[in-house]
């Protein structure tokens, strides 16, 4: 049972976390699943993983993506929170370049800006809603950036004028 655990961990840390689960039911349900994903063909998780790989790793993205397990563990496996999650990585990396900021690795500074900004010190643990909102936070502070930059350069641009026209003022004056 040992070397099931170490081999099959993903397994049985889902089945842990599905909806009434019970400690002195666990064999039970196991071998329910696996016969059920490798098709009537084994309920030996063993026997499935080596013999039916395909079946295997189907049966773990369904109990993932059917969201059999808990309200807490769904959070990081919910295919639309991995959407935001790519949003949000997105805006940051737009905000950075415009911002002019140099880094190494772009990627891991944005989900330490929005970790940060979540008040929360895994990203992968940051709920949907809050996602949302730092997707939204710097799409704002994207287009701020813009306008200030467009704002400075039209300043700039009126200055350089009057600049340019004293200098004309004082080659006729001259």
């Amino acid at each position: 049972m040992n070397t099931a655990n170490k081999t099959h961990g993903r397994f049985f840390s889902l089945l842990k976390q599905t909806p009434g689960f019970e400690s002195r039911l666990r064999e039970q349900m196991k071998e329910a699943l696996v016969e059920h994903y490798s098709q009537g063909k084994t309920t030996s998780l063993n026997e499935m993983y080596e013999k039916y790989p395909d079946a295997y790793e189907r049966m773990i993205y369904n109990i993932k993506k059917e969201r059999l397990v808990s309200p807490q563990a769904k959070r990081v496996y919910d295919p639309e929170a991995e959407i935001w999650r790519r949003r949000v990585i997105a805006s940051i990396c737009a905000w950075v370049d415009r911002s002019g900021i140099v880094t190494n690795d772009k990627v891991s500074y944005s989900k330490t800006l929005a970790c940060r900004a979540a008040n929360c010190s895994d990203f992968n643990r940051i709920s949907q809603v809050r996602l949302a909102e730092i997707y939204n936070a710097f799409l704002k502070k994207k287009s701020i950036s813009a306008a200030v930059t467009a704002q400075t350069d039209i300043v700039l641009l009126l200055e350089l004028d009057k600049a340019v026209d004293g200098i004309k003022n004082k080659l006729n004056n001259n």
